[in-house]
């Protein structure tokens, strides 16, 4: 009888940056340090280079409507709407409740996610509560973000907590060891 020692190493997190406008730039590069996979998504050839994003695993030149025939999500992708595009970004999220996404956040304030979500019931399209749970709007964590490197921080700090299972609170809050 012998021992096998073994370690489990998950695949590496998925990021899809809808949108690449110059706030997805800093995003891209702090989720390239953190060895993350990103992808940019977006329907303008002038925006969607590897010049503007060298760092991104890959640039997606797609209409909305298409994203999942050019994309793969599965349980290790997070998605972030950040086109400033409303219909883009709409068509977008119609496409994301029909996968099994554990992560999809939108840029901009709450009435927009709630105006999204009115238009897509009105479309006939139910988000069930397991995805209505996976839906984060406004994105990030609360930490006084104002330029685009600190909300995509405070994004980057977000997907990471709800992918680890964890609030994102302070450590000095803890009561057990980290």
């Amino acid at each position: 009888n012998g021992s096998v020692l073994y370690q489990l190493i998950p695949p590496a997190m998925q990021l899809v940056i809808v949108g690449a406008g110059n706030d997805a730039q800093p995003l891209v590069e702090m989720a390239f340090l953190l060895g993350w996979n990103t992808l940019v998504v977006d329907g303008r050839p002038s925006y969607a280079t590897t010049q503007r994003f060298p760092k991104a695993t890959g640039i997606c030149l797609t209409k909305p409507a298409d994203i999942l025939s050019s994309v793969n999500i599965d349980g290790q992708t997070a998605v972030v709407l950040m086109t400033h595009n409303y219909n883009y970004d709409l068509a977008a999220l119609e496409q994301l409740v029909h996968t099994n996404c554990r992560y999809i956040g939108t840029l901009g304030p709450k009435k927009k996610l709630q105006k999204m979500f009115n238009d897509l019931i009105e479309k006939g399209i139910k988000i069930n509560d397991e995805m209505m749970h996976c839906i984060y709007g406004p994105v990030g964590l609360d930490i006084g973000a104002e330029t685009s490197e600190e909300i995509a921080l405070s994004v980057l700090s977000e997907i990471k907590a709800v992918f680890s299972q964890r609030e994102g609170s302070s450590l000095k809050e803890r009561r057990t060891e980290i």
